[in-house]
């Protein structure tokens, strides 16, 4: 069995950014994050700057055996966000190779506006 505990985090885990810092208005995909030398459980971790009153920001984690045709992970779902400068970790379990971070802000005065980021981990596959 794998060890959950990480000694030498540099080099036993995956780390990739998911979404860099962006002001999200509308729907957003980030980009396919290869997660192919990890193995085990997974955790995202978003981070959420200024959110324009009244908005809601829904988002979750996707994967795919090729990075381009997404599925949702089961509980892969962040919590809506309501109230910005806050950050939520969800732990999921993906069996494809590749993920990705998908989200939408919606409502908002004057308009949809969220300040989001997103780091994936995982543990490297030990040989």
């Amino acid at each position: 069995p794998m060890s959950t505990h990480l000694h030498d985090f540099r080099t036993a885990a995956a780390v990739a950014v998911a979404l860099p810092p962006a002001v999200l208005t509308g729907a957003t995909n980030g980009g396919a994050i290869d997660l192919g030398d990890a193995d085990g459980p997974c955790f995202a971790v978003q981070l959420v700057g200024a959110l324009a009153d009244g908005c809601t920001l829904t988002s979750s984690v996707q994967q795919s055996a090729t990075g381009s045709s997404w599925a949702a992970i089961p509980d892969g779902a962040f919590a809506a966000v309501t109230d910005g400068s806050g950050g939520q970790t969800i732990r999921f379990t993906r069996t494809a190779r590749f993920v990705r971070w998908t989200g939408t802000p919606a409502g908002g005065d004057p308009g949809p506006s969220a300040a989001v980021a997103v780091l994936f981990v995982q543990q490297k596959k030990l040989f």
